[in-house]
């Protein structure tokens, strides 16, 4: 083993942290580990479907109805822009319960000028990344340069609510260096998923661009750049980006380019001339990455570093060396596999001093997907707040139950018992209108209390579905926002962009999660299992996670925001005679606006904490307490 850096904290009740400005770090602490690490994976980078997948007729508005005819030589832009404006005079307007879901079946969409989602909450759903395609002209007016230009582009601020691309391609095509092909916010939840963008030429701006305030929390799944100066490019502190199954290829300048960002990539692919990774002044955690450096890459890094930096299972090749930091007075360069590296102090609080993270293993996020449409059911409420049918839809037979794109009503709580047979369940971006009047609030609760060992995935609705997980069997939550309810002996769940309230997980169960948005006043988590989280945001006052006896969580990334003022005995973190690690960023605006104990740690009866400036912006560049 061999160590870089000087004696990992050991701070006791009471003791505070100093604070540092952005970028810097009191050390840099490198651990390499000449073992395999047990639960390292090997990067695949973006695992894509090229198409055409098959849907049903009827399950979403398809964009030809506008009139565009994707045969990669008419103009398409006039038609897709009229799908998006339809029904949104008001683009500032509130339209969270009037979401907008358009299908593209297999073609080529030929554009020439920039398209602009009016609103929040709107979903672009295509047949596969090679069937499905947005393509920019050739030498498109305004594409030019220098001033940056978007293909897509999404509303700016933080009410740019579950904006969605999936499976699709986008192309631009040669002669357009100013293109940005996805100028992109999202709030809350929100995602790009199975989507290939590249540049024909290898000019333009960047793949995707998250720059504008404020993106996040936001996720970005199998996705794939080729080109640009760019790959992604992100900025902003606020509010977190989560990326996992990521390939880049044929950048400029860099794969990702991070300024002031917490992100949090997973499964990072990158072959390029250039840094895969720039982060400056950013807080960038990079988890199970190949990195390949092409021509002219020896004399320099594959990673450059001059913010907060985590890295784990993190390997190089062609590069002159796998890491530059300068983000401390010295800097630190670092060749070969890098099997953990913490920018910064790690802290423990109780003897042994342990400066690694928890390292869970980590599973997979289970997808199902049958085309074979005859597999597929419906559910058609005889009018609007009918539910009578729900549970005979469920009982089909069906291997995949869908709610054709639309708002739905449940005025009192509908309650159904999900079938062995049942094994997606998607909303296709519908909502679920709920009644505080109502029965339970309203809303549909799915009851879980199957022992089967075959995952069930809910995912797609953009509110109004409870999940009761009573049984051992696995269940997936995705792509939306939900409530999640379970009893002891419940099984093992995923989430993925997923917004939940108040949330508590069992002994016993397992818990995986990317993307997780929890906004809920007071206690957000609560775990006595095993929780694993990829990209975490919160806001409102209480307890962000509190790990009960016998309980493990790992947290990597990315941002608490407690938004106004906080008593003086507030607890960010609290753990019981439990395992934890912790990476995260925490934002503050005002005086006492932050925690005051960012862990309170109680091991064996004794409780020790870490405090901080309640007025000063905190990063925790890894607490560690097993």
């Amino acid at each position: 083993m061999k160590r870089i850096g000087k004696k990992v904290a050991h701070l006791m009740k009471f003791v505070r942290q100093p604070k540092l400005a952005c970028g810097i770090s009191l050390f840099a602490l490198f651990i390499s580990i000449l073992s395999a690490n047990a639960f390292a994976a090997t990067p695949t980078g973006a695992m894509l479907t090229s198409g055409p997948l098959n849907f049903p007729s009827g399950f979403m508005t398809s964009i030809t109805s506008y009139g565009a005819v994707g045969d990669g030589v008419t103009d398409d832009t006039a038609a897709i822009q009229q799908a998006l404006n339809d029904g949104r005079s008001d683009p500032s307007g509130n339209y969270y319960g009037l979401p907008k879901a358009i299908y593209f079946p297999p073609g080529t969409y030929l554009v020439s000028d920039t398209l602009t989602m009016p609103g929040c909450c709107i979903t672009f759903q295509g047949a596969g990344t090679s069937s499905s395609i947005i393509r920019l002209a050739p030498g498109a007016s305004g594409f030019g340069g220098p001033t940056p230009k978007p293909v897509i582009s999404t509303e700016a601020g933080n009410a740019s609510f579950h904006q969605n691309f999936w499976d699709m391609g986008i192309r631009i095509g040669p002669g357009n260096p100013g293109a940005v092909a996805l100028d992109w916010i999202s709030n809350n939840s929100g995602s790009i998923h199975d989507v290939a963008i590249t540049s024909e030429d290898g000019q333009g701006v960047a793949g995707i661009a998250m720059i504008r305030h404020y993106p996040g929390p936001v996720m970005l799944k199998n996705v794939s750049i080729i080109g640009f100066q760019m790959g992604i490019e992100t900025a902003a502190y606020e509010y977190g980006i989560t990326i996992e199954g990521i390939t880049l290829s044929g950048q400029s300048v860099a794969g990702i380019y991070n300024q002031q960002q917490t992100i949090s990539v997973r499964n990072l692919k990158c072959s390029d001339r250039v840094p895969a990774v720039v982060n400056s002044g950013g807080f960038a955690l990079i988890l199970d990455a190949t990195l390949i450096g092409g021509a002219g890459t020896k004399s320099t890094q594959g990673i450059q570093s001059s913010g907060n930096l985590y890295l784990r299972n993190v390997s190089s090749t062609g590069y002159g060396a796998t890491l530059q930091d300068t983000s401390g007075t010295t800097p630190v360069t670092e060749t070969g596999t890098i099997a953990e590296y913490v920018e910064g102090t790690p802290v423990s609080l109780a003897s042994p001093l342990r400066s690694s993270s928890l390292n869970l293993p980590i599973q997979e996020t289970p997808a199902y997907s049958d085309q074979v449409l005859s597999h597929w059911a419906a559910f058609t409420p005889i009018n609007y707040g009918d539910t009578s049918t729900l549970q005979a839809t469920l009982n089909s037979g069906a291997t995949t139950v869908y709610f054709p794109f639309e708002a739905y009503l449940s005025y009192n709580e509908t309650v159904v018992t999900v079938p062995d047979t049942v094994k997606r369940i998607v909303g296709f971006s519908s909502v679920v209108n709920t009644s505080t009047a109502g029965t339970n609030g309203g809303g549909i609760r799915f009851v879980v209390n199957s022992t089967s060992t075959t995952p069930l995935v809910v995912e797609q609705f953009g509110y109004g579905i409870k999940i009761d997980h009573r049984g051992p069997r696995p269940v997936v939550i995705k792509d939306g926002r939900y409530t999640y309810i379970n009893s002891p002996g419940a099984g093992n769940v995923f989430l993925e962009d997923a917004e939940l309230a108040q949330t508590s997980f069992h002994a016993g169960q397992s818990v995986w999660a990317r993307q997780l948005d929890d906004e809920f006043s007071g206690t957000k988590i609560t775990n006595s299992g095993t929780l694993w989280i990829l990209g975490l945001k919160t806001e409102q006052p209480g307890i962000v996670i509190n790990t009960n006896t016998g309980g493990q969580t790992e947290l990597l990334g990315n941002l608490i925001y407690p938004v106004q003022t906080l008593p003086a005995n507030s607890i960010a973190f609290q753990d019981t005679n439990a395992k934890v690690s912790y990476i995260y960023s925490e934002s503050v605006y005002c005086a006492d606006c932050g925690y005051a104990i960012q862990v309170s740690e109680t091991q064996d009866g004794i409780n020790r904490q870490l405090t901080s400036s309640q007025s000063v912006r905190y990063l925790m560049h890894l607490f560690v307490g097993y």
